[in-house]
């Protein structure tokens, strides 16, 4: 079995990955990104997941060399 360090980890082509499994549950999601622009606690991002669309709020944020991540809520589903 191989193992894949963290650091080698390939990244999403967008920039961005969507960690959603928490959504049906807590209504939650973790977005993380090496997109140098960095989200403020309150921005929204538009979320499709399971054929859903929700607009979720940065509710924390964390830095880190080379990136960031998002803990976000879902403000209300939009279709």
């Amino acid at each position: 079995m191989k193992r894949i360090d963290a650091e080698l980890r390939s990244f999403n082509p967008s920039g961005y990955e969507i960690l959603d499994e928490d959504l049906p549950t807590r209504g939650e999601v973790v977005i993380w990104s090496v997109n140098p622009v960095v989200p403020r606690l309150g921005d929204l991002f538009t979320v499709e997941s399971e054929g859903a669309v929700h607009e979720v709020a940065v509710e924390e944020l964390t830095t880190f060399k080379g990136g960031w991540s998002a803990k976000c809520r879902v403000e209300d589903a939009l279709a």
